[in-house]
């Protein structure tokens, strides 16, 4: 028994602090950082109807177009989609910050589309179209130059929404309301992801 008391004194105290800190580090040291979570968004996905997204502008996961980014005109690409089902009353699209999957940013929100519509032009809101505000408040298409991309790759993701009835939206509507409200209402939705590599 005093065998065993022993050894856990020693154990004990080898563990304790000796009242020294560790130093700081040198500047030819490496560290590692914790890498952005992995996304959960797919780099297409079409809904069982048939419905597609897609662009001209990039391949299904690839690099976001020059244009799309603050380096250019900041505008939203080229968007077709297809197979849009009978009974649809409006078209909405999306493009959200996809990166963190816990944390999704919306950073543009385009509804009031006629379902007539195949795709949008890039930069251009067909005639009865509008644009909410975005997560950062601000009204409009929101640049993958915001701050929050400024930290690495990240997967931004287009998704159109199919209304069976007015989404009863209005232009400068709280981006977080309008979103949760496309999402409560769509009967059908398909999507197509593009990358920025954002310097870190």
């Amino acid at each position: 028994m005093r065998i065993w008391f022993l050894a856990l004194m020693v154990l004990l105290a080898g563990c304790a602090s000796d009242g020294r800190s560790l130093r700081e580090a040198s500047a030819n040291q490496t560290t590692t950082t914790r890498p952005p979570p992995p996304t959960s968004a797919l780099d297409e996905e079409s809904s069982p109807s048939g419905l597609s997204l897609s662009s001209p502008d990039f391949e299904p996961g690839g690099t976001a177009p020059i244009d799309t980014t603050c380096e250019g005109r900041n505008v939203f690409p080229n968007l077709t989609w297809s197979e849009v089902p009978a009974g649809a009353a409006e078209i909405a699209v999306t493009l959200s910050d996809q990166t963190d999957p816990e944390e999704p940013l919306l950073l543009w929100l385009m509804a009031g589309i006629s379902p007539s519509t195949t795709g949008l032009q890039a930069g251009t809101a067909p005639a009865g179209a509008f644009e909410t505000l975005n997560d950062y408040g601000n009204l409009g298409y929101g640049s993958p130059c915001l701050d929050s991309l400024a930290n690495g790759r990240r997967d931004l993701q287009f998704r159109i929404y199919i209304l069976e009835q007015p989404s009863g939206l209005a232009g400068s509507d709280p981006g977080n309301q309008a979103w949760d409200s496309l999402r409560a209402q769509a009967s059908d939705s398909a999507t197509v992801l593009m990358r920025v590599d954002a310097a870190i």
